[in-house]
């Protein structure tokens, strides 16, 4: 069953027509790689699906809750994973409720616990590592029990270990129902963990398996510089460089 699906999208900021014509369709239990240049609409189009954005023109049909993850910046200091996790329901309360139900409380420790940072989550941001904060913003999303999960640009500023841990938490996720989409700049990381890549450039999506979509000329065009592709020795994935 489709979750989500967007038909015929398009954003035009002033003149300038950042994409249009754009369908994509979201199922459970997939994590899509979302990739493309700057400024081919790659946030602009989670937003969009997220419903945080309106079109320009075309249409988003949800039948699933939507969760969308595009933080502006670091949350504040003194803040907890904990804090973090339980704004989500908080916001849902009804007016005479003062605290959060004992079940809420459990969905938020879960939730922390399958993001793993449940050992963390007493403790103040300032003391988290980049990775444990972007693990804590999935967790608060994860509490609202979201049937669809858009995430902005995950491994952004993050080493090489976070982000494959972060990755590595997305697709299991997807393992577990959940139908995610994340938007990254490593070709060869969008390629290791995802189910599918859907590359956005030139105005145009192109959604699929790896060895469809990475394509050693579609790359090339897309990002207006040469770049090959060949196989990983041992696990077959496949590895994108620039030329």
């Amino acid at each position: 069953m489709h979750l989500l699906r967007g038909e015929n999208l398009g954003i035009n900021y002033g003149a300038r027509d950042v994409f249009s014509g754009l369908n994509i369709s979201l199922i459970g239990g997939r994590f899509v790689t979302l990739i493309g240049p700057n400024g081919s609409g790659k946030s602009s189009l989670l937003r969009i699906l997220g419903g945080a954005q309106q079109p320009t023109y075309g249409r988003v049909s949800r039948s699933g809750k939507v969760a969308l993850i595009a933080p502006s910046g670091d949350p504040p200091g003194d803040l907890t994973p904990l804090d973090l996790a339980s704004y989500g329901l908080s916001a849902r309360r009804r007016f005479w409720q003062w605290s959060l139900s004992v079940s809420d409380e459990r969905r938020i420790r879960d939730a922390l616990a399958r993001v793993d940072i449940a050992d963390r989550a007493d403790d103040p941001m300032t003391s988290l590592s980049a990775g444990e904060v972007q693990r804590a913003w999935i967790a608060a999303a994860l509490v609202t029990a979201p049937d669809v999960l858009l995430v902005d640009e995950p491994t952004t500023h993050l080493d090489l270990r976070f982000q494959v841990e972060i990755l590595q938490t997305l697709a299991t996720l997807a393992e577990s129902g959940v139908s995610v989409v994340a938007a990254i700049h490593d070709l060869t990381l969008a390629a290791r963990f995802a189910d599918d890549v859907a590359l956005i450039a030139n105005g145009q999506l192109h959604v699929g398996p790896a060895d469809e979509v990475l394509e050693a000329a579609t790359l090339s065009d897309a990002f207006g510089m040469p770049v090959g592709t060949h196989r990983h020795p041992q696990h077959g994935y496949l590895i994108c460089l620039p030329r």
